[in-house]
């Protein structure tokens, strides 16, 4: 995903959970939140996004975060830096990539 930034960039502690991810659209931090849950690995996704005043390419405005326990951290950050394969049956749109990835570690766009 094109608009995720990097695993430490997207830091942010909220209690006794740590963000692992920071990305501008909400589908995008419920695709990260659901393949954590597939991997056993409990996740909130937290919008802080803005949208009342329309801001240009204002990043602190245009954050949805996933957040998981911070004991499981480290285990969550090496799943998001896997990439994943899709199905020989997927389409996909002309001009992607062949793999999807939604590795937290690549930077954001902007």
């Amino acid at each position: 995903m094109n608009d995720e930034e990097t695993t430490e960039d997207a830091g942010g502690s909220f209690d006794d959970w740590q963000s692992v991810a920071a990305v501008g659209q909400m589908y995008e931090a419920e695709l990260i939140a659901l393949r954590l849950q597939e991997a056993g690995i409990e996740a909130q996704v937290i919008d802080q996004s803005f949208e009342q005043v329309p801001l240009s390419n204002v990043s602190n405005f245009e954050k949805v975060r996933v957040l998981v326990p911070i004991a499981r951290v480290d285990e969550a950050r090496r799943l998001l830096d896997q990439k994943v394969e899709l199905p020989d049956d997927a389409e996909v749109p002309a001009g992607e990539p062949e793999v999807a990835s939604v590795a937290a570690d690549e930077p954001a766009k902007e």
